[in-house]
C-alpha cells in the first residue's frame, strides 16, 4: 500500500467530536495525542483505540484517483480541449470569457456541436467521426487523459523523447512506416531520407526540416516498435494483421458452437498413383471448444467446393457411418464416455469410438474460392449450419485451425520419411519421397486418434485450474456430459446422397474402377444381370451406378435395385496396399525403372532396323543364289568366282564416264541401303 494511504505521525483523528493530532508512541503500546490548536493539552490512548479511530484521519493528500495531468503529447492535450468544448462547453482558449457560438450549450444541441467539431477537425491529424468522438469522450470520462493518449497512440511504447516530439513529425514517420507493410525490406537510412523529403515538401522552410539525422533516426526506431519495418517481410505482414485493440478470448464452451475449416500443404513429398512426387494438401474441420478435428482429408491436388461438401458430410454422419472408414486402424480412448455415447448414438461401435462425434453448428471460413463456392454453401444450408465469412487478410479470425497446422507439421510431418521442412530455411537439399498417398492417409488417421486426441493442449485450460492442461478427449468428455443437448448424427444414406457416381460393369471378377478391382460376396445376384431392355449379358445391361469417395479409394458402393440396400465393395488388394513392405517395394520399382511416362518408350526403332537389315541380307543372298544357279544351267563361268591371277586394269578405262543405263543394279557389286525415319 502507498504511504499516502497509511496512518502516520502528524495525522489528525476525531475522538468524541474533537480533533487530536498523533504526535508519538510511548513504550511501543501507547499513542500520545495532542489537541488540535493547543500546545499543552495531551492524551494517551492504546494503539487498538487509536486504530479504532483511524477511519476519521485527515491529511492533505495530493494523490488523485486518476492521472489528470502529466507530460502528455501535444495532440493528446489538444484532443482533450476539443472534447471539453464539445461535451461541456468549456472554451479551448483559457482567456476566453464565453464559448464560441457553435459550441454554446444554451443555443446548440449536442448533435449540432458534434457535427461542428467533426467539420472543424476534418483534414487534420485529429479528424474523427461522430462515433469516434463519442468513444473518446467515454474513455476520457472513465480513465482521463491516459485513455485519450492510448487511443491516439495505440502502437509502440513511447518514451519521453517521442512524447515531446513535434506531432507533425510523428505523423509523417507513422505514415511512412505504415506504407512499408507490403513493400520489400529496405534500410533505415532509406526511410529517414524519405521522411526528410516529405517534411521539406509539406513544410518548406520550417524548423522541423532541420532535425538532426541521429534524432530523426531515434524517432524512427521508436515508432517502429512492433511493426518490424526493417525485419523480414513475412514477419512485417503478419504483425500488420494483428488487430490494434485488446485481444479477447475466442474460446467456446459448447461442442460444435464455433468451428473452423482451412487447408494447407503438407510438408511431405509422396508418390501418386503414377509414380510422380508431389506435396499433398490437408483440409481439417476443427472444433474450438474441444480442439477435436471433426473431419479431415488428404488431397492429391487443390480441393474445391465439392470436396469440402464431402468433408462436411463425413463429419456429420459420424465416423462409423462414413463408408470405408474401417480401412484405417483406429485405437479408442478410455477417456471418452463410451457407454453414454453408445446410448445416444446408435451408429457408434468400438471402431468409431476412437474419434469423437460433434455436429458443427457454425463454421468460420476464409476468402478462398473453394470455401466460398456455391456448392459448399449449399451443403451447409442443407444441414442447417451457419457459415461465417472471415474478413479479407485476417487469419486471426480463425487462429485455432491455423495453429493446428503448425502442430501437424512439427508432430506429424517431421516424423515421416520424405519430410521437406516447414519453411524454406529449414528445407534440405533434396527430399526423396518414400511413402505413397494412401500410406500417408492411413498414418494421418492413426496419428490423430492415437497421439493428437490424447495429448495435452495448452489452449485447453480451466479458469478454476489454470495450471492444468487437458487433452481434446478429456475436454470432449466433460462438455459432452454437461451439454444442453445432443444432436443425433445422420446415417450413411445421407452421406451417399453427396457422393458422385459412374456407371460400371459388374463382372465375375468384380468392379473395375480407376485401375483397381472391387468386389463383395453380396454382388452374386447382380453379376451379368439385365436391368434395362438391353439383351442379357450385354455391356449396357450389366452397368450399375457405382458411388465412390474421391478421397477414399478403399471401397465403392452399389445400391441393390430391389432391396435398396447399399453394398460396400472393398479393394481386393487393400491388404497389400496397406502393408508397409509391399508399399516400399512398389516405391523402389518406381525409383529404379521410372513411372512409365511417354518418354520411356519401347525400342521399336531398333527392332525395325534389325528386321530391315536382315531382310536386305536375305534378299541379296537369294539373288546371288539365283545367279549362280542360272550360270550353272547355261554353262557360263561363275563371275563371282575368285581370280587365281591378278589382272591389270588400264587407267583409261576408268577415265571414261560410265553410262548409267548400262549399270546392272542387281549385281552384287552394288549394295544400296535406303534410310528412312521410323516412328514407333
Amino acid at each position: 500500500m502507498p504511504d499516502e494511504y497509511k496512518l502516520q505521525l502528524g495525522d489528525s483523528v476525531t475522538i468524541e467530536g474533537e480533533l487530536w493530532v498523533w504526535e508519538g508512541v510511548r513504550r511501543g503500546t501507547e499513542a500520545r495525542l495532542r489537541r488540535d490548536g493547543s500546545a499543552d493539552d495531551w492524551m494517551s490512548v492504546s494503539m487498538p483505540e487509536l486504530l479504532a479511530h483511524a477511519g476519521t484521519a485527515r491529511r492533505n493528500s495530493s494523490t488523485p484517483l486518476r492521472a489528470v495531468s502529466g507530460n502528455w503529447p501535444a495532440d493528446v492535450l489538444d484532443m482533450e480541449k476539443h472534447l471539453q468544448e464539445v461535451f461541456r462547453g468549456i472554451p479551448m482558449d483559457p482567456t476566453a470569457t464565453a464559448p464560441r457560438p457553435q459550441y454554446d450549450l444554451v443555443r446548440t444541441t449536442q448533435e449540432q456541436r458534434i457535427a461542428s467539431k467533426v467539420e472543424e477537425l476534418a483534414g487534420t491529424s485529429l479528424g474523427r467521426s461522430r462515433k469516434a468522438l463519442f468513444n473518446f469522450w467515454k474513455a476520457y470520462r472513465s480513465e482521463g487523459v491516459a485513455a485519450v493518449d492510448a487511443r491516439l497512440h495505440p502502437k509502440g511504447k513511447k518514451r519521453l523523447v517521442v512524447a515531446k516530439a513535434d506531432p507533425r513529425l510523428v505523423a509523417v514517420i507513422d505514415r511512412e512506416l505504415d506504407s512499408r507493410v507490403n513493400m520489400s525490406t529496405s534500410s533505415r537510412r532509406h526511410c529517414a531520407a524519405l521522411v526528410r523529403r516529405t517534411l521539406e515538401a509539406m513544410y518548406p522552410g520550417d524548423a522541423i526540416c532541420a532535425i538532426k539525422d541521429t534524432t530523426l533516426q531515434g524517432f524512427i526506431n521508436e515508432r517502429d516498435a512492433g511493426r518490424y519495418s526493417f525485419a523480414k517481410a513475412t514477419t512485417r505482414r503478419t504483425a500488420s494483421n494483428r488487430p490494434d485493440r485488446e485481444h479477447f478470448s475466442g474460446n467456446a464452451h459448447r461442442l460444435g458452437a464455433v468451428c473452423e475449416i482451412d487447408s494447407t500443404t503438407l510438408d511431405v513429398q509422396v508418390w501418386d498413383d503414377k509414380g510422380n512426387d508431389f506435396r499433398p494438401t490437408v483440409t481439417a474441420l476443427f472444433c474450438v471448444s474441444s480442439r477435436v478435428p471433426m473431419a479431415w482429408a488428404v488431397h492429391a491436388d487443390s480441393p474445391n467446393g465439392y470436396d469440402h461438401a464431402l468433408l462436411l458430410a463425413r463429419a456429420i454422419v459420424g465416423r462409423r457411418a462414413v463408408p470405408g472408414s474401417a480401412a484405417a486402424t483406429l485405437s479408442g480412448s478410455a477417456t471418452l464416455p463410451v457407454e453414454l455415447m453408445k446410448r445416444i448414438n446408435p451408429y457408434l461401435d468400438d471402431e468409431s469410438l476412437a474419434v469423437p462425434w460433434i455436429f458443427p453448428h457454425s463454421i468460420t471460413v476464409d476468402g478462398g474460392a473453394d470455401f466460398r463456392s456455391a456448392t459448399f454453401e449449399a451443403a451447409c444450408r442443407a444441414f442447417g449450419i451457419n457459415l461465417v465469412l472471415a474478413p479479407p487478410n485476417t487469419p486471426t479470425v480463425k487462429p485455432h485451425v491455423e495453429r493446428n497446422f503448425g502442430t501437424t507439421s512439427s508432430d506429424f510431418a517431421t516424423w515421416l520419411a520424405g519430410s521437406t521442412g516447414n519453411a524454406v530455411h529449414n528445407r534440405g537439399k533434396s527430399a526423396v519421397p518414400i511413402l505413397t498417398l494412401d500410406s500417408v492417409r492411413l498414418a494421418f488417421d492413426a496419428w490423430i486418434t492415437t497421439v493428437f486426441l490424447n495429448s495435452q493442449h495448452r489452449g485447453l485450460r480451466s479458469p478454476l485450474f489454470p495450471g492444468r492442461k487437458w487433452t481434446p478427449n478429456q475436454m470432449y468428455s466433460a462438455l459432452f456430459e454437461v451439454g444442453p443437448g445432443v444432436q443425433l448424427p445422420f446415417r450413411a444414406e445421407d452421406f451417399f446422397g453427396l457422393l458422385p457416381s459412374e456407371p460400371r460393369v459388374i463382372s465375375d471378377e468384380g468392379i473395375t474402377f480407376k485401375n483397381r478391382v472391387y468386389d463383395s460376396p453380396l454382388l452374386a445376384d447382380l453379376r451379368n444381370r439385365s436391368l434395362t431392355g438391353a439383351p442379357a449379358g450385354s455391356r449396357q445391361a450389366r452397368q450399375f451406378d457405382i458411388h465412390f469417395d474421391p478421397y477414399n479409394s478403399n471401397a465403392v458402393w452399389v445400391q441393390h435395385p430391389e432391396s435398396r440396400e447399399w453394398i460396400e465393395c472393398w479393394d481386393k488388394l487393400i491388404d497389400e496396399r496397406a502393408a508397409w513392405m509391399v508399399a516400399e517395394t512398389q516405391v523402389k520399382l518406381i525409383e529404379r525403372f521410372g513411372s512409365g511416362e511417354p518418354g520411356e518408350v519401347p525400342k521399336t526403332s531398333e527392332f525395325l532396323d534389325e528386321i530391315e537389315r536382315r531382310a536386305r541380307g536375305d534378299k541379296q543372298a537369294r539373288k546371288r543364289y539365283l545367279r549362280e544357279a542360272s550360270a550353272k544351267a547355261t554353262g557360263e563361268p561363275d563371275t563371282d568366282a575368285p581370280l587365281t591371277e591378278p589382272v591389270a586394269i588400264g587407267l583409261r578405262e576408268w577415265s571414261n564416264p560410265v553410262d548409267v543405263d548400262d549399270i546392272d543394279w542387281n549385281s552384287s557389286s552394288y549394295d544400296i541401303v535406303t534410310s528412312k525415319e521410323l516412328h514407333p
